[in-house]
């Protein structure tokens, strides 16, 4: 089966991957496999197969790259945004979730 649609059914994913369709909503049950949800059925984009194939890939190139805590902690000091910042994106979530206790 060739991979001409953007879009996919579980079993399609199995047939294409050579698995049983239980693995593939296993997969997806365990959010190893992003699928959407549309009633009762499943559908699962090929970004998604793909992305699945590298992160469970075996190829030295697609290992998680490791970093420091120093690293990380400059990251997020450099990535952090002011009170005022801060008390807008409250007010802008807040207007979107109107519902919201």
């Amino acid at each position: 089966m060739s991979l001409t649609r953007d879009v996919l059914t579980p079993q399609e994913v199995a047939e294409y991957l050579q698995l049983t369709p239980e693995t593939v909503y296993r997969y997806i049950r365990d959010g190893k496999l992003v699928a959407s949800k549309m009633g009762r059925q499943y559908r699962i984009r090929k970004q998604s197969i793909e992305l699945f194939l590298l992160a469970t890939s075996m190829a030295g190139d697609a290992r998680m790259r490791a970093f420091s805590r120093q690293q990380v902690a400059e990251w997020l000091e450099a990535d952090r945004i002011d009170e005022e910042t801060r008390a807008v994106g409250r007010e802008l979530l807040d207007a979107l979730q109107p519902d919201r206790p």
